[in-house]
């Protein structure tokens, strides 16, 4: 065959192929159901935001948006789904701290490479989180925990839902110099429950996951993890404040895309959630899980925000010296 229509014929097979594999512009997109991988449980915050987004965005786009629960492993088993997913727009991430930015540190192999795998498309919000206990303990604050533990080594049970309530948990006991029995959870909803029942002492939450819980005062609060107190719980102390070492970086749920996602179709994908973000319904109901900040971004402010988050995780894990999974 002359090379002329070689080329001819090999230009016409890849156009086929690009049309068969998805939509060519973002204009045809989407043509089915968009589904979004929740790495965790129902119940979650991550679960709870995702599905009011998620409405909005079906309304927004003409199609369907499916949320699927794939929890295991601290968020791996989900995070791996998609990452391994087709990247043509209708698998999509809800991200969290935990799982592109904490694991790559955490964990000594992952089946995905949280840099490398996915294509950032927005955050949607940021979320302190709070270490709780049974309401039985006796100890109600971060003081009488640390003499508590003391006087019991080894022997007070902490549940632990996400790898970001791990490092949570761990850290606390290396700075306070205490021992505690760390155990791990599905996701955050399951070791709830069995704070509740007592099979457990200690939790650390997602404010939200945890906030109905302490209106009710089923479980009582010890001190919130990160830099600052919480205006929805003022008289709640960080536990910083005892312990001087103690700060942990704030959590965030973001949407990401596989890597090889077209830019167009990231770019649709980042102005409809925005949209749905900034909806008045949509905010107040996610504002009102409690503690949930809504957080738009574009596409480059998220990459860069989990590029210096990844750091700062990576780099406490290792001056805290918490033990690689």
């Amino acid at each position: 065959m002359h090379p002329f229509l070689k080329r001819l014929a090999s230009a016409t097979l890849l156009s086929m192929v690009a049309l068969a594999a998805g939509p060519a512009s973002a204009a045809d997109y989407p043509a089915r159901p968009v589904t979004i991988i929740v790495p965790f449980p129902p119940g979650s915050i991550s679960d709870l935001s995702i599905r009011l987004i998620a409405a909005k965005m079906t309304q927004d786009l003409g199609q369907t948006v499916v949320v699927e629960n794939k929890g295991g492993a601290g968020g791996i088993v989900g995070t791996t789904i998609a990452a391994h997913a087709k990247p043509d727009g209708y698998t999509l991430l809800l991200g969290t701290n935990s799982t592109n930015a904490i694991n790559p540190s955490l964990y000594k192999t992952l089946p995905y490479n949280a840099q490398k795998d996915f294509k950032p498309i927005t955050m949607t919000g940021v979320i302190p989180a709070i270490i709780v206990a049974r309401k039985t303990l006796p100890a109600n604050n971060a003081k009488e925990l640390i003499a508590l533990a003391k006087s019991k080594p080894g022997m007070l049970r902490i549940a632990v839902g996400s790898t970001t309530s791990r490092v949570a948990s761990e850290a606390l006991q290396i700075d306070a110099g205490i021992k505690m029995i760390t155990v791990p959870y599905r996701g955050e909803p399951p070791g709830l429950t069995d704070l509740l029942g007592g099979q457990v002492d200690l939790m650390s939450l997602n404010l939200p996951t945890a906030l109905p819980q302490l209106k009710q005062g089923n479980i009582k609060p010890i001190g919130f993890v990160g830099a600052n107190r919480i205006s929805l719980l003022p008289d709640v102390p960080r536990i910083g404040e005892t312990v001087k070492s103690y700060t942990i970086p704030t959590g965030w749920n973001a949407i990401f895309a596989p890597a090889g996602t077209s830019d167009a179709i990231v770019k649709k994908l980042n102005e409809v959630i925005v949209a749905a973000l900034k909806d008045p319904d949509v905010k107040t109901k996610l504002e009102a899980t409690g503690g949930y900040i809504v957080t738009p971004t574009t596409p480059q402010e998220l990459g860069k925000w989990v590029e210096q988050d990844t750091k700062t995780w990576a780099h406490l894990i290792k001056e805290t010296g918490i033990p690689l999974l």
